[in-house]
């Protein structure tokens, strides 16, 4: 049986990558992004395996609203990391947008999978978090962090609720060589300085990601409620 993966977030970057890789692996893949152009260009590189939707997952009626597709398997990778915001500039309204896609956002798409999905053997859910999520995120970035913490809450819950029928785990990725760097690293000699926090002496890359999420969509049958860092070594 064919696995049609939802993947959101998927014009750039971890989601992107993520979606090429679980084509290699013979599924069909079900694009959402707010970039009309990124899904174009994605469904002219991967061919008829694909289709897209421009869908802000934090909209209510256009998530309900959106066709699956006979979605089997779900990606939950649109996040923002929003603004850089000290304790005496935080923004409500910018705050909540922040939550309103990384969590809320999440709930709702996890919510319209339940209902529409279509059972398939190695039926799961692979949440993207981050190390943000564990230690706090980087300075100025409060608000990604607490979001990115409440994805890893979220997945040990979903593995509770939907287990035995569907697994879900979460991946948290350290620092990823992907274009939201270029709004974090900007200042000179900022990408050296973040390298020399990781172990391994580089940044992660977006398919490095993918390899593991495409795991823990199809391979890893034993396993739920799990947070993998893929970081690096870096905490």
């Amino acid at each position: 049986m064919t696995a049609v993966v939802l993947i959101t977030g998927a014009g750039s970057g971890i989601g992107l990558a993520t979606a090429r890789a679980v084509v290699a692996r013979g599924a069909r893949v079900i694009l959402w992004d707010i970039s009309r152009p990124a899904l174009e260009a994605a469904r002219e590189e991967m061919g008829e395996a694909v289709s897209t939707a421009i869908i802000d997952v934090s909209d209510a009626e256009a998530v309900a609203a959106a066709h699956l597709g006979g979605a089997t398997h779900l990606v939950n990778n649109a996040g923002i990391l929003g603004q850089r915001m000290d304790w005496t500039g935080l923004d409500a309204e910018h705050l909540q947008g922040i939550f309103d896609v990384n969590v809320v956002g999440l709930m709702l798409v996890t919510q319209a999978f339940a209902k529409a999905r279509v059972a398939h053997p190695t039926a799961s859910i692979v949440n993207m978090s981050s190390i943000a999520g564990e230690n706090g995120g980087g300075p100025g970035f409060a608000a990604y962090g607490a979001s990115k913490g409440a994805i890893i809450t979220l997945t040990q819950a979903m593995a509770r609720d939907f287990a035995p029928d569907m697994r879900v785990n979460a991946l948290a990725p350290g620092i990823i060589d992907t274009p939201i760097q270029d709004s974090i690293l900007t200042a000179p000699g900022a990408r050296d300085k973040a390298i020399e926090g990781i172990p391994m002496g580089r940044m992660g890359s977006g398919d490095e990601v993918a390899q593991a999420a495409a795991w823990l969509l199809f391979d890893a049958a034993y396993t739920t409620g799990e947070i993998i860092r893929i970081s690096g070594g870096r905490r």
